[in-house]
């Protein structure tokens, strides 16, 4: 993809997640909205994982709070085949390039704050984090297949259970309890999620 193309799905993106994420910056509440984006568009955008990854790109496999940073590809593909749990794509504004990096450059700028965009990737029974709280606020865009995620809005109390589905966004107040997997069905996930850190620029 070139130039100009990367500028056309960045500011396509932009319009169509700033509609709905500018008036639920503040909700104290996880907001889900589905269909935000056509779901054949989001899945044909490109994004630099698994072969495609960048050659500075550190991939972290995670197991609760067992991190495994790996940097060449092999390194990452005979990881996760002797223990399959989600692969995190860390700071993909600044280690990769592409329509994300000029996203994320974008809101820093509109917001004020720093933002960090990290890509997670996982099949239907992966290990990953565990149930967990951030200490940013979480935009994210399911960019293919689906994710489950139980919130715990409250400090007591059930969880609530939602599915995003790819072209849906999920906005994550920060501290927010929260605990993902991978349904079977279609048993992949890829999201991209935007992390609005405290951090002023």
């Amino acid at each position: 993809m070139d130039t100009h193309s990367y500028h056309e799905v960045a500011f396509g993106f932009l319009a169509r997640l700033g509609a709905v994420m500018w008036p639920r910056l503040t909700a104290s509440r996880p907001v889900h909205v589905q269909q935000v984006f056509d779901a054949a568009w989001i899945e044909s955008v490109p994004l630099p994982l698994a072969e495609q990854k960048a050659a500075g790109q550190t991939v972290a496999l995670v197991d609760g709070m067992d991190f495994h940073r790996k940097l060449d590809q092999e390194a990452v593909a005979r990881a996760y085949r002797e223990r399959q749990r989600t692969r995190v794509y860390e700071s993909l504004d600044v280690r990769s390039d592409g329509w994300f990096s000029l996203v994320t450059h974008r809101l820093t700028v509109l917001i004020g704050r720093c933002v960090v965009c990290t890509a997670y990737e996982s099949h239907a029974g992966d290990r990953n984090l565990g149930a967990h709280d951030d200490e940013w606020l979480g935009v994210i865009t399911q960019m293919h297949g689906a994710k489950r995620w139980l919130v715990w809005p409250e400090t007591t109390g059930a969880p609530e259970e939602i599915v995003t589905r790819a072209g849906d966004v999920l906005i994550l107040p920060q501290g927010v309890k929260h605990e993902v997997s991978t349904p079977e069905s279609p048993g992949y996930s890829v999201h991209l999620v935007f992390a609005i850190t405290d951090e002023p620029v």
